[in-house]
């Protein structure tokens, strides 16, 4: 991105703090295990200068992130989860980045985060592109059709891992470009930013049919329907909405053209089935779970279908966590809520505020059939965004 803008630029509008926290931002579109890579070089770095410890004592609650993944640490290598004792680790370091972050962040940071999220999504899409003409020529196909796979493998992912991975990562860059689009004052004098905006979303949408996610299309629906409630843009939500239902009853009169049917109830049955291994084991370990990735260390045990986590986010934290877990972070959840109310009682931002509630409302949604959010690049993006109310930490 610095190609793009130019060192000079960066060094000129931010401060050396900042241009940590947009090599951070710019790390999200390299392979996760870089993004991981560079995520905790930056933060055992700033923790080698103090800014970390600093973080932590300006931020209300935030002790509770320390007692959340100590525990969870402790759990996971008292089960012999070193995969779940990892994670922990992982994910002390991005909350305490993300700690950092709200100590720097600004309106003017913030607005250039949201600019390079949505040009790199483009970046995005191009090698997702280049991914799905390569799966074509596999099957030798060689000019570009619109065809849905099913198999995990032959659906794009771009830099993401896997589809779903994807799939959520483009309901974000969705709701950003609406979230620009709904901060342009005079929509007949900015009409070429108006139509790059349109462009983008328009790019990412056709990239989210190619990832073949089902799931991720209720839950932008729902995202974006969120954004323009609660900015008072009560027609535009009522157009969308209008699409939204005749697209339900187009496919309820056409259900052979919605993506993947052939294979859904096989797909619904896996996922009882992963529920049923994942009740199961909360049942036994209700107080503490087994630390992260418990599914994927206990499936064996129950003959389950092998994957990585539970595929919701209703059960997974606690099959994870447990319940004594949870509440080891719910102070820290609360305080941030109660900002968040704050912000949204002020009027300063409430459009920011509509950006934060319609990521979550997606999570939850999606979260119904998958857990796309416990992963490196959508849970970091979805903490940054969340975390955002302190642009005007004064006024709070």
């Amino acid at each position: 991105m610095w190609l793009i803008f130019g060192i000079d630029y960066l060094k000129e509008h931010f401060t050396h703090n900042q241009r940590y926290i947009i090599v951070a931002i710019l790390s999200m579109f390299l392979p996760f295990y870089m993004c991981a890579t560079v995520l905790i070089f930056l933060t055992i770095r700033l923790l080698l200068k103090g800014e970390i410890q600093d973080a932590y004592r300006k931020t209300a609650k935030s002790q509770y992130i320390l007692y959340f993944c100590g525990l969870s640490f402790v759990v996971s290598l008292f089960y012999q989860n070193y995969y779940g004792a990892g994670c922990s680790l992982g994910i002390l370091a991005i909350l305490s980045f993300v700690l950092y972050y709200r100590q720097h962040i600004t309106g003017e940071l913030f607005e250039f985060i949201m600019n390079c999220i949505i040009v790199l999504s483009v970046f995005a899409a191009l090698y997702g592109l280049i991914e799905y003409i390569g799966i074509l020529n596999k099957f030798d196909i060689d000019q570009l059709e619109i065809i849905i796979f099913n198999r995990p493998q032959d659906r794009i992912n771009s830099v993401f891992f896997n589809a779903n991975y994807y799939a959520m990562m483009i309901e974000f860059f969705v709701c950003i470009t609406f979230y620009k689009i709904l901060k342009i004052k005079d929509i007949k004098v900015n009409y070429k930013k108006f139509c790059y905006y349109l462009a983008v979303i328009a790019i990412n949408l056709f990239m989210l049919l190619l990832t073949a996610c089902r799931t991720a299309w209720p839950a932008l629906a729902a995202g974006v329907l969120v954004i323009l409630i609660i900015d008072k843009q009560y027609k535009a939500c009522l157009a969308i909405m209008a699409g939204v239902i005749l697209a339900c009853v187009y496919f309820v009169f056409n259900p052979s053209k919605f993506p993947r049917v052939d294979n859904i109830i096989a797909y619904f049955g896996t996922r009882q089935g992963i529920w049923d291994v994942a009740i199961a084991n909360i049942k036994t370990h209700p107080l503490f779970g087994e630390g992260p990735m418990t599914y994927w260390h206990i499936y064996k045990a129950y003959n389950g279908h092998p994957t990585e986590h539970a595929h919701s986010i209703y059960l997974d934290p606690l099959l994870c966590f447990g319940i004594i877990g949870i509440l080891t972070i719910l102070p820290f959840i609360i305080e941030n809520i109660k900002r968040l109310y704050r912000l949204w009682k002020t009027q300063i931002d409430k459009t920011l505020v509509a950006l934060i509630i319609s990521f979550t409302v997606m999570i939850f949604v999606h979260g119904m059939l998958d857990y796309t959010i416990f992963f490196v690049q959508t849970g970091f993006l979805y903490l940054l965004i969340a975390s955002s109310f302190d642009i005007y930490k004064e006024s709070l």
